[in-house]
């Protein structure tokens, strides 16, 4: 009677145990996100482990009043096989770019093929890879705010202004002034689920000199991004 009540015991006292470290891991894997930096720290951790992704991209600008379509794309990365595919409307130009390995294949308005040498690791640092694009910024990111949704969060990160008018310095060679950058925000929409970053949209809104006129240029640019971790088909178009 004794040993089948001292086995009872033990039964329960592991029954309780396991109970107890079930609780903790569903707890620490499901808390409900209570400030952005948590969110922030969640969205990192989940892109660093993405394998693949599709995304669509489109930039508008905004001059005297006109709203001007200046680039729209589309394409996937294959992290796995180390393989990119890029189609992009530039005004009146297109470009498609194939990454495979170290060689980049890019042609221009349905022209002929370029093949290209690429230096190692390359893809990675290109300007398509918007996941590791992100993680630098959110690493970085310290004026940040969120919001709950039913399907996730909207994270907005107001980058400093320095580092951004550096940047821009970097990109365009435009003499830019602190002053003129009125406005820059980054907005994230985050999926509850798995935490993957679904869209960015950056708002930029800048007073620049155009032939001695003072002229407000706004640029909104919008990154949508899905099929993470589906399978992707990039070939070599020489094959």
């Amino acid at each position: 009677m004794k040993i089948t009540e001292s086995r009872t015991n033990k039964f329960w006292i592991i029954a309780i145990i396991f109970l107890g470290v079930l609780c903790i891991f569903y707890y620490t894997t499901h808390k409900e996100i209570t400030d952005a930096y948590t969110l922030i720290s969640k969205t990192i951790k989940a892109s660093e482990d993405v394998k693949s992704y599709r995304f669509n991209i489109s930039t508008n600008l905004t001059i005297h009043g006109e709203d001007i379509q200046i680039i729209s794309g589309r394409g996937c990365l294959d992290y796995k096989n180390k393989k990119l595919h890029v189609m992009m409307k530039m005004i009146n130009n297109t470009i498609e770019m194939i990454v495979i390995d170290n060689t980049a294949y890019i042609r221009e308005s349905n022209g002929l093929w370029q093949e290209q040498k690429l230096p190692e690791r390359a893809l990675w640092k290109s300007n398509y890879d918007f996941l590791s694009q992100q993680r630098s910024i959110l690493l970085n990111s310290s004026n940040v705010t969120m919001r709950k949704e039913e399907n996730g969060w909207i994270l907005e990160v107001i980058p400093d202004k320095e580092v951004v008018i550096e940047q821009m310095k970097k990109m365009t060679n435009l003499k830019i002034k602190k002053k003129g950058l009125k406005k820059f925000i980054i907005r994230y929409w985050i999926e509850k689920d798995n935490y993957h970053i679904k869209s960015i949209e950056n708002n930029v809104e800048l007073e620049m000199n155009i032939k001695g006129i003072e002229t407000t240029v706004k640029l909104n640019n919008f990154i949508y991004i899905y099929d993470y971790n589906e399978k992707m088909k990039i070939k070599s178009p020489v094959d």
